[in-house]
């Protein structure tokens, strides 16, 4: 949203400079709005500037935690479209959307925290792999 408005704001202050360089009469040198026009333009690009470098280093970090978390991913659905595939040996398995969803979140909420983010995807794995079993065994006749 901000990287959208920056460049955004950008093009405004470009396309009022552009309309100041082309309407001004005589010197350029002379005609202080042009001047002020500049300046604004400039502080402005440099700040934005900023903005736009902050905002791809986040980008990039969130990027790489994604692809990180990319094996809970896989894993949870794996044992999603397992569940949702129970229905096929009786319609009374069935697991909704929502019901594995519930089940995900308590897998990444109850399992066990650490700081080191390949054992912290292990344990959110396990724990869910347990979870869903758990939950799914319970309703098996």
């Amino acid at each position: 949203k901000d990287v959208t408005a920056n460049k955004r704001k950008m093009l405004e202050l470009e396309a009022n400079l552009l309309y100041k360089l082309t309407t001004t009469q005589g010197s350029l040198v002379d005609d202080e709005s042009v001047l002020e026009v500049l300046n604004v333009t400039q502080n402005t690009a440099a700040d934005v500037r900023e903005k736009l470098n902050v905002a791809k280093e986040t980008e990039t970090k969130i990027n790489a935690a994604r692809e990180e978390f990319r094996a809970v991913a896989r894993r949870g659905s794996v044992l999603y479209f397992l569940t949702t595939s129970m229905a096929m040996v009786n319609c009374m398995y069935q697991t909704s959307l929502e019901q594995f969803l519930e089940r995900f979140d308590i897998s990444m909420h109850r399992s066990e925290k650490t700081p080191i983010t390949s054992r912290r995807i292990n344990f959110i794995i396990e724990y869910m792999t347990y979870e869903i079993y758990k939950y799914k065994s319970r309703g098996l006749y």
